[in-house]
């Protein structure tokens, strides 16, 4: 049997672990708990967001597909 292995700074494994959070979070019964999956999912979009603009930069040259620098609109 063959095991994959996703590298775990991939834009993959973000997805997967996005997906993954958003399940956890919606079954999640504990307040503390939805608190501490919703930080961690957020801190994961967040990163998740910014590897998909830079993988689509190739694909356009429009600046619709810049993100703001932290902290800046």
């Amino acid at each position: 049997m063959t095991v994959k292995v996703i590298p775990s700074r991939s834009i993959k494994a973000f997805r997967y672990r996005v997906f993954c959070l958003g399940q956890d979070l919606w079954n999640a019964r504990d307040p503390i708990s939805r608190a501490n999956l919703a930080l961690q999912l957020a801190d994961a979009a967040t990163t998740l967001a910014r590897m998909e603009v830079q993988a689509a930069q190739p694909f356009s040259s429009s600046p619709s597909y810049s993100l703001p620098e932290a902290g800046h609109r």
